[in-house]
């Protein structure tokens, strides 16, 4: 396993990867590290993006990740009636941050796409600038937020042939496991998502096992029946210390259990009761999951600005993959 980026910034423009990040997302014989962040506000200096990659670099320098996912925030009307606990604000292209954190760190970045939020032609020339000037080749590809509004973008399916057409380039998508307790499907929509060309697929944030599990065993069984391998599930986890972060989690959709929702906002250190919740996941998944064929991987998400819960994401990191390595009988 690739040893941790040296401690001193300078040195990391002069680092070249040995395996790029899609080879490294496409071969299932291993599992992949990802860390996930948003880009800075829209309208920042080309300074003021470089230092904000520099910083989060030097921050992350001690973690052992195979690479960054770079995320794509919409203001998603229509996603729920409740209202966002923290107010919309532009962010930069995630295709142009993740080429400066490229450049600073030597390190590829998956950039997610919300593919119904730009007209068809606009999305045509924002994939052209992303591949060819920003030189990424890894996307997850997201559709709209509510199926109720109107979009004007183009479908998944179309997007995905664009990538496939496209030397170099590798896309995924996105699975939720609650949806799979609601509609007992969803392992159905992941094998037709794969027919689509997608190699991985990038969990929502779990912050309840159960509904994973579920979808990994009977993702598993649907390939082995249909003689096919499956694709990667990464894994995403988040953690929380506090009630505004809480809030803003459910409102993207997470499913939070009361009890455990109750257990890190009534917990002395927060955001440490969170840390520890979730290691218990991830171990359960591991734990109960063996053996489907499913391959895995982590994604660790900081959400927050704030940082006690940015140090917690980076031990949540540690912690989990050291877990999956020692589960998997991987070598350090």
């Amino acid at each position: 396993r690739t040893a941790p980026l040296p401690l001193t910034p300078v040195l990391y423009e002069e680092r070249t990867m040995e395996v790029g990040l899609v080879d490294a997302l496409c071969d299932y014989s291993r599992p992949v590290f990802l860390f996930g962040l948003t880009p800075p506000l829209e309208g920042a200096t080309p300074e003021g993006l470089r230092e904000t990659a520099r910083k989060f670099v030097e921050r992350s320098a001690t973690l052992a990740t195979d690479g960054f996912i770079v995320y794509d925030i919409q203001e998603e009307k229509g996603r729920t009636p409740e209202p966002r606990p923290f107010p919309f604000r532009k962010l930069d292209d995630p295709s142009h941050f993740a080429s400066i954190l490229k450049e600073v760190s030597g390190k590829e970045s998956v950039v997610y796409k919300c593919v119904a939020e730009s007209d068809k032609g606009g999305f045509d020339e924002w994939l052209d600038t992303a591949i060819d000037k920003y030189g990424v080749n890894a996307y997850n590809l997201v559709g709209g937020a509510s199926s109720a509004n109107q979009y004007s973008g183009p479908t998944i399916p179309a997007v995905a042939a664009k990538l496939n057409a496209r030397p170099g380039c590798a896309h995924g998508g996105v699975t939720i496991a609650e949806r799979h307790v609601k509609k007992g499907n969803e392992h159905e929509t992941l094998m037709k998502k794969s027919e689509l060309g997608m190699q991985w697929f990038i969990s929502q944030a779990i912050y309840n096992p159960e509904p994973m599990i579920r979808l990994l065993r009977e993702y598993g069984a649907l390939c082995k029946g249909k003689g096919v391998a499956p694709k990667r599930v990464i894994l995403t986890f988040a953690p929380c210390g506090r009630e505004k972060t809480m809030k803003f989690i459910k409102w993207l959709g997470v499913t939070v259990p009361e009890a455990v929702e109750k257990e890190i906002l009534e917990a002395e250190d927060k955001v440490g009761k969170s840390v520890e919740l979730l290691c218990g996941m991830c171990r359960k998944i591991l734990d109960e999951t063996k053996g489907c064929g499913v391959p895995l991987g982590i994604s660790i998400e900081s959400v927050s600005i704030f940082k006690n819960e940015i140090d917690a994401a980076h031990d949540l990191f540690r912690r989990t993959q050291s877990m999956m390595l020692d589960f998997l009988g991987e070598p350090w």
